[in-house]
C-alpha cells in the first residue's frame, strides 16, 4: 500500500520525526533496489532523501525509480535557456550555487538524450495509457508547428534556433506528463467531476494534458497565440479549484437554464473560459457511454471572445471573488 501524502512530509525537526521519516526511507529504498513499484510522490521523497542523505544511501543515478525526479529537477534548473549558454541556479543541499561549464554541459548533454528517449514514445501513436496518448498527440501537433515555422535554415543561428525549439517542445511534454502523473495521485475520482444545472463534467486525461500544455508554462512554448493562467491557479490543484469555482456558480442558483457548453466567469477579477463537449467513452461490460467532457479551460484576453461576453452576455456577481456570465437572450 502506497504512503499518503501527508506520511512523506517532515512535520518538524524532532528526534522523533526523523526516526519516522528515515523508517519510510528504508521501506522504500528496498523497494527502489529491488525495483518495485513505488508512486510518484514516493519517488519524490526517496530520492530527495538520497540527494541529502549524509548515509551511505548511494546517488540518485543508482535507482531506476529517480529518473523522473532527476529529468525534473534539472529541467527546472534549465527550461528558460536549454542551449546552456547562459548563467544557471541549482540547489545543493539548502543553498545554491551557480554550476561551472563542464557541469552545465553534462546536465545539457543529459536533456539532450531525454529528449531524444521521449521524442521515440511520443511518436507512438496508439499508447493504451490516456495520459501518454493525450501528451503524445499534443506534442505531435506542437513539433508540426515548429516545422512550419523552421524557415529555411539558411544560417547557424536559423539551426539552433530550430534545434532549441524542438527540445523545448519535447522537455516540455515530458514535464507536463510527469506532472500529470502526480496529479492523478493527488486527487480521487470524484475530483476530477463538476455539477452544474444537474449535469456532470468530467475532467479527464484530454482536459489535463490539454490544459497544461496550452494555457500554462508560456515561457517553455517556442511561438504561441495562446493565452496563459496567472498563479491564481495551480497545476496540481486546477481540478479542486474549477470544482469549487463551478460548486458556488451551481449553488447560487443564478446560472440555471444557461447553457454548459461555454462558461464565462470572473474570477479574482479576471476573466474566463470552460469549454465543454459531449464525447463517448468505452466502459468494460456497458458499451459506449455519452458524457459531457472539460475540453479547455483559459483566461478571456482574445478580441474575438472580449467582444462576445460583452455583447451578449451580462455579469452578475456571486460573491467577492466569483461573478458568472449569463446569456442575454436566456435571463
Amino acid at each position: 500500500m502506497p504512503y499518503n501524502i501527508d506520511e512523506l512530509k517532515m512535520h518538524d525537526n524532532s528526534q522523533e520525526e526523523q526516526y519516522r521519516t528515515r523508517e519510510i526511507f528504508e521501506v522504500l529504498k528496498e523497494k527502489a533496489i529491488n525495483n518495485e513499484f513505488i508512486s510518484e510522490h514516493e519517488a519524490d521523497f526517496f530520492c530527495s532523501g538520497v540527494r541529502l542523505s549524509f548515509l551511505d544511501d548511494g546517488k540518485i543515478e543508482d535507482y531506476s525509480c529517480c529518473s523522473n525526479y532527476k529529468f525534473v529537477s534539472l529541467y527546472l534548473d534549465y527550461y528558460r535557456d536549454l542551449s546552456g549558454h547562459s548563467n544557471y541556479e541549482k540547489i545543493r543541499g539548502v543553498g545554491v550555487y551557480n554550476p561551472g561549464i563542464n557541469e552545465i554541459k553534462k546536465d545539457v548533454a543529459y536533456l539532450n538524450d531525454v529528449k531524444n528517449h521521449w521524442a521515440t514514445i511520443i511518436s507512438i501513436k496508439n499508447h493504451s495509457n490516456e495520459l501518454l496518448k493525450h501528451i503524445s498527440k499534443e506534442a505531435r501537433e506542437d513539433l508540426k508547428s515548429v516545422e512550419r515555422n523552421k524557415g529555411k535554415l539558411l544560417f547557424k543561428r536559423e539551426k539552433d534556433k530550430y534545434t532549441i525549439d524542438k527540445m523545448k517542445v519535447l522537455l516540455q511534454s515530458k514535464f507536463i506528463y510527469c506532472l500529470a502523473l502526480k496529479i492523478y495521485e493527488l486527487h480521487s475520482s470524484d475530483d476530477f467531476k463538476l455539477n452544474l444545472n444537474g449535469q456532470e463534467i468530467e475532467i479527464n486525461e484530454y482536459s489535463i494534458i490539454h490544459i497544461l500544455s496550452r494555457h500554462f508554462g508560456e515561457v517553455t512554448k517556442p511561438t504561441t497565440n495562446k493565452s496563459f493562467h496567472n498563479e491564481d491557479f495551480i497545476p496540481r490543484q486546477l481540478n479542486i479549484q474549477l470544482k469549487s469555482i463551478i460548486e458556488t456558480i451551481n449553488n447560487s442558483g443564478v446560472y440555471a437554464g444557461q447553457p454548459i457548453e461555454k462558461i464565462a466567469f470572473k474570477y479574482q477579477n479576471k476573466d474566463y473560459l470552460i469549454w465543454t463537449n459531449e464525447q463517448t467513452k468505452q466502459i468494460t461490460d456497458i458499451g459506449n457511454v455519452n458524457y459531457i467532457r472539460l475540453e479547455t479551460f483559459y483566461p478571456i484576453e482574445s478580441r474575438v471572445d472580449i467582444q462576445d461576453i460583452n455583447t451578449n452576455y451580462t455579469l452578475t456577481e456571486i460573491n467577492e471573488e466569483i461573478s458568472v456570465y449569463l446569456k442575454n437572450d436566456l435571463i
